[in-house]
């Protein structure tokens, strides 16, 4: 390959005995000295020395995402170690400082409609690093071209060719794309080593990952219009140096990898995957992917290593995936027997589908040696449905303490797609569990805590409010801490039923719990709470909801509240907790789960709080 392009490309010759070759890292190597005409020569160099600065920059793009690493990860270990020695220092002082105007300044999501419209809910903080970015690789791919034409004659022929920096600049282009390929398959990874890193779930690189993505595409996208323009106009005579030029083996591969590019960014657009579904995109993606970087290989192998290590992290973040699905499935706290074993699921259906409320409850018990924690997650795959599909549900439930056989309990809102083709399955379905992901809480050394949840996002926050009350009884109070709710219809409380009355308990034995349950939907009177009814004058399971809201109204710190088709005014809701929290002292976490709207809400209250306020927010989008 190395022959054909300095032959078609450089016009050099190897075959003199008189040249030495000098060689270049990614590239031909070069023939010195050069005896061709003035022009030629002087486009020789300026090609080279374009690459050159081509791959000192891919260099200096990875030297700062491994220098930003190796910081985040310094940081996060200089944070765990040794709170209360470093609480007065001057570094925490200025950490103190940076942390309250990221919370101002970039936590809250873009207002702007043409951006969202664009971007979708994201926060100023992602908006700001993914610009950032942008303004690198723009910046990178101008800088260091030759901006020169040269003229120069064809042997007996009165023809010319062109000859500018234009291939120069589509070079750096490709380079940059195949330097950026790894860095985007490691914001795709599920079993991910920049969560290890930065802490950070796995689900908050998702719109990186697709935008690093279409970055790329446009990347190569100008590569090839730019070696198209090159071969196919500027050099002569045409159409032969064009049809040789596409007839070359590298070529073939660099078109199949521009096809593949572009399937995989059409089949991951919203469009494709309500037409196809989400299984065929999930599968067709890390397909095309494996494709795709195959074909980069093949079109330019002289730049293997980031295609190496792209396939490395590929096949890790599988393989690490299946042997943590073979290690909860092998083998277990009880069993004796060896082999693959499926949890086996009760399937219940709460609320109805004619009010578009209609949520399925999984319940099952599965041997874990290394059970969760609260705030994880688990992927699920239903083998009965699909084997290629899985999804990220949050355990209602805790693990106990003592035990290796643990209960799980999932909340599943019925949407399109395979929840609503678990409602017509029988009452068991075999489950394959990989994990659990994401972080724990509450946080290390979080002192009140506020989880606020929506619709079926009560599974993220209820067992964190749990083990918060679990970590009170072992070690003492820990303020104020406040679990509030927001549910369409007052049945929904039935979902988590139990556990409510665990709330409820405890909030009368500790003045520092409190439970605010919204209904937004329905007014007192519906349940026969303030029209006069009596509990005998309603239907049996609507008596059950009466009591629970009556139980939870007469409790200490708890509240019903009916809101009649409004929401909840949820800055309020935060304001008023800082404000208790600041009576007893020590720092805010701020956790919730549903709808994203939600999340809008939550994260611009945290923002507007005084800045002197210490409080961390996190918000989990999968619930609704």
């Amino acid at each position: 390959m190395a022959t054909h392009l300095i032959n078609a490309r450089h016009i050099q010759d190897q075959n003199d005995p008189n040249n030495t070759l000098k060689h270049y890292w990614g590239y031909p190597s070069r023939v010195l000295p050069c005896t061709k005409d003035t022009g030629t020569c002087e486009y020789l160099d300026a090609v080279y020395s374009m690459h050159e600065t081509s791959m000192r920059y891919t260099f200096i793009l990875w030297a700062v995402l491994l220098g930003i690493a190796v910081v985040w990860l310094f940081i996060r270990g200089w944070r765990m170690d040794g709170h209360e020695e470093r609480s007065s220092g001057t570094l925490e002082s200025a950490w103190h400082k940076l942390a309250l105007a990221k919370r101002r300044w970039l936590s809250t999501d873009i207002t702007s409609r043409p951006l969202q419209h664009l971007f979708g809910r994201v926060s100023r903080l992602q908006l700001l690093i993914l610009a950032v970015l942008l303004a690198y690789l723009l910046l990178f791919s101008l800088i260091g071209i030759t901006y020169r034409t040269w003229l120069t004659p064809l042997p007996a022929s009165p023809l010319h060719d062109t000859r500018t920096g234009l291939g120069g600049f589509a070079d750096r282009l490709g380079a940059l794309a195949c330097a950026l390929t790894p860095f985007t398959v490691l914001l795709a990874m599920r079993e991910s080593v920049l969560s290890l890193v930065t802490g950070v779930p796995y689900q908050h690189f998702n719109f990186l990952h697709r935008w690093t993505g279409r970055v790329i595409f446009v990347q190569g996208l100008l590569h090839t219009l730019g070696w198209t323009v090159v071969e196919g106009r500027l050099y002569q005579p045409q159409p032969r140096v064009y049809r040789e030029f596409v007839s070359q083996q590298y070529i073939v591969f660099g078109v199949v990898a521009m096809f593949v590019l572009t399937l995989m960014l059409v089949l991951s657009t919203r469009t494709a995957i309500r037409w196809f579904g989400y299984e065929v995109f999930r599968v067709g993606h890390w397909g095309l992917a494996v494709v795709y970087l195959g074909a980069c290989w093949g079109h330019w192998d002289k730049l293997w290593c980031w295609m190496v290590a792209s396939l490395v992290l590929v096949v890790l973040d599988q393989v690490v995936r299946w042997v943590r699905v073979a290690y909860l499935h092998c083998s277990g706290g009880r069993r004796s027997n060896f082999g693959f074993h499926c949890a086996q699921a009760h399937v219940t259906t709460l609320g109805s589908s004619a009010d578009d409320d209609l949520v399925i409850g999984l319940d099952f018990d599965h041997d874990h040696k290394s059970p969760w924690q609260a705030g994880q997650h688990f992927q699920l795959t239903f083998p009965s449905l699909s084997i290629w599909q899985s999804h990220p549900f949050t355990p209602s439930s805790l693990p106990g303490p003592n035990s290796t056989l643990q209960h799980h309990t999932y909340l599943l809102r019925v949407r399109k797609g395979i929840t609503a083709r678990l409602v017509d399955k029988s009452a068991t379905l075999p489950v394959i569990l990989a994990g659990p992901y994401g972080r724990a809480y509450p946080s290390y050394g979080a002192q009140n805590v506020l989880a606020v949840a929506g619709g079926t996002g009560v599974s993220f926050t209820l067992p964190i409010v749990r083990e918060v009350l679990r970590q009170r009884v072992a070690c003492g109070p820990l303020f104020a801490v406040e679990f509030v709710w927001v549910v369409k219809r007052a049945r929904d409380l039935l979902w988590v039923r139990e556990e409510l009355g665990e709330l409820r308990a405890n909030a009368e034995g500790w003045r520092g719990l409190g439970v605010r349950v919204f209904v937004t939907r329905e007014t007192e009177g519906a349940y026969g709470v303030a029209d006069g009814k009596t509990l005998g004058d309603v239907a049996e399971g609507e008596t059950t909801v009466s009591e629970l809201v009556r139980v939870l109204n007469g409790a200490s710190g708890c509240s019903v509240s009916f809101l009649g088709g409004r929401h909840p005014a949820i800055g309020e809701v935060v304001g008023s907790f800082v404000e208790r929290a600041a009576m007893v002292g020590g720092n805010v976490e701020v956790v919730g789960s549903g709808p994203e709207a939600m999340g809008s809400d939550v994260r611009s209250a945290v923002a507007g709080l005084p800045v002197e306020t210490d409080v961390s927010c996190y918000w989990d989008s999968r619930g609704d």
